[in-house]
């Protein structure tokens, strides 16, 4: 399983808590001087409330799980991505972010109590039980998910692989429930996809990137290398479809925008300590030689896939194409506890290179392409505003200027918002079928190469 709310945008590390008394730990939480009797109090109810808790409740429950909860509930009060991860789920973690781990390959979030998923992941079991963004999972192998914790669910539909998991679902648009029963089996993210594409202007390069996981960035270009040879020279442009790409880690989305750019400021952090903040510029050759780009988003197009298409848009090496993105724009970093597994805690924001947090905003696109003529399920367009304790946009400062806005090539007053009426429905199988990557073809197909990207 992929966790929503375990989405890191950051390969940060810090070095893992020195075991020892509370008192040092607790002096330096609180700060230098003496903390105030308030602050006792509030420590002092906390264990009142364990007490209590161990003494009275109908079952004597276990204390690790009591602070365990605790730890979680301190944290997600916080922000929706900070968490306690306990030595398995840290693990689990860990494996993820190299791009191989075991379960049934689906990006899940919780939404008031509802488990949600985000998308199954393309070739996993949970993409060939056609599970699909938006379903709402109600019953884990018959029990009910109500109730239920985000890691808890997911540590459910993990298991062995080989073995079997039932979901039933609630799907828009369905009054029935929808079951399906899936084999779990060990995840290996194809995190690139690519083919070669034959348009009127030359041949055209799409790359799908599904997560921004350790090998993003080398992946990406092999396969600029691999659509050379295929197409036995440059080609026209290139197609990069984010849409529901959840992010992943901050050096992976930095590395693959500077992929695309000569220069140009990529990505900034800012967090509560000045000293702290980082900015990124772009260092390398453009490993497209200036061919024409479009970026694919949708409302599942969050973090790092964020920081990407904003990157590309504002240093005008690209045009994007869809829907409005998450809005995602925090920092989490994992911060390791001896033994006893890490903290994924938020401590900064980014800012693109406009100077403007995308939290809660997203990014909009140069042409607004829907995938569908009818309005969608509220759930599927979810977005980061929508999650409990999501931060507000924190920008104050005016922003830099940006290199001047090319204008958009004519064909793109010719694509229109949705789908026109009797356009087929969506069939994965059938590019032809997929209307925002036509029109992305449609668009790429009219841009002209870009001969220099400004700095600034």
């Amino acid at each position: 399983m992929r966790l929503r709310g375990g989405l890191l945008l950051g390969g940060i590390f810090v070095a893992g808590l020195t075991a020892g008394s509370l008192t040092q730990p607790l002096a330096r939480a609180l700060g230098d001087t003496a903390p105030g009797e308030n602050t006792y109090q509030q420590l002092s109810l906390f264990g009142d409330i364990f007490s209590q808790v161990k003494q009275n409740y109908v079952i004597d429950p276990p204390s690790t799980k009591l602070v365990y909860d605790a730890a979680n509930g301190m944290l997600s009060g916080l922000d929706p991505h900070s968490s306690y991860m306990n030595a398995q789920q840290y693990a689990d973690m860990q494996a993820q972010t190299s791009g191989q781990f075991g379960g049934l390959g689906l990006e899940v979030t919780q939404v008031s109590g509802l488990l949600k998923i985000i998308t199954p992941i393309d070739g996993t079991p949970g993409a060939r039980a056609g599970i699909r963004p938006g379903d709402i999972i109600v019953e884990i192998n018959g029990h009910a998910t109500d109730g239920l914790t985000l890691d808890d669910a997911v540590a459910q539909m993990r298991g062995a692989p080989g073995t079997k998991v039932t979901l039933t679902l609630k799907r828009n648009g369905i009054n029935t429930p929808v079951r399906v029963t899936l084999t779990r089996e060990i995840i290996k993210v194809d995190d690139v996809k690519s083919r070669l594409v034959t348009t009127a202007a030359g041949p055209v390069g799409y790359i799908r990137l599904d997560s921004f996981d350790e090998p993003a960035d080398q992946h990406i270009r092999d396969a600029v290398k691999s659509l050379t040879r295929q197409a036995h020279g440059p080609l026209h442009g290139y197609i990069l479809d984010l849409r529901d790409n959840p992010g992943g880690l901050l050096d992976q989305a930095v590395a693959v925008s500077d992929d695309f750019l000569t220069s140009g400021e990529i990505v900034s952090t800012h967090g509560r300590h000045p000293e702290d903040d980082q900015v990124w510029y772009a260092q390398g050759t453009d490993i497209t030689h200036g061919a024409p780009i479009v970026v694919l988003t949708n409302a599942g197009t969050a973090s790092a896939a964020e920081i990407v298409t904003a990157a590309l848009q504002q240093n005008r090496r690209a045009l994007v194409l869809g829907t409005k993105t998450f809005g995602k724009g925090s920092v989490q970093t994992i911060i390791p506890i001896d033994n006893q597994g890490a903290l994924r805690l938020t401590t900064a924001l980014y800012f693109t290179p406009s100077g403007r947090s995308i939290q809660d905003y997203g990014v909009t696109p140069d042409i607004t392409v829907a995938d569908s003529a009818t309005p969608e399920d509220s759930f599927s367009q979810l977005r980061e505003t929508d999650l409990l304790h999501s931060f507000t946009n924190p920008t104050q400062q005016s922003a830099p200027p940006l290199p001047p806005a090319p204008p958009l090539p004519p064909v793109a007053a010719s694509i229109p918002a949705k789908p026109p009426q009797g356009w087929p429905a969506f069939d994965p199988t059938n590019p032809a079928t997929d209307f925002q990557l036509q029109m992305a073809l449609k668009l790429v197909a009219d841009m002209k190469p870009v001969t220099a990207v400004a700095a600034h």
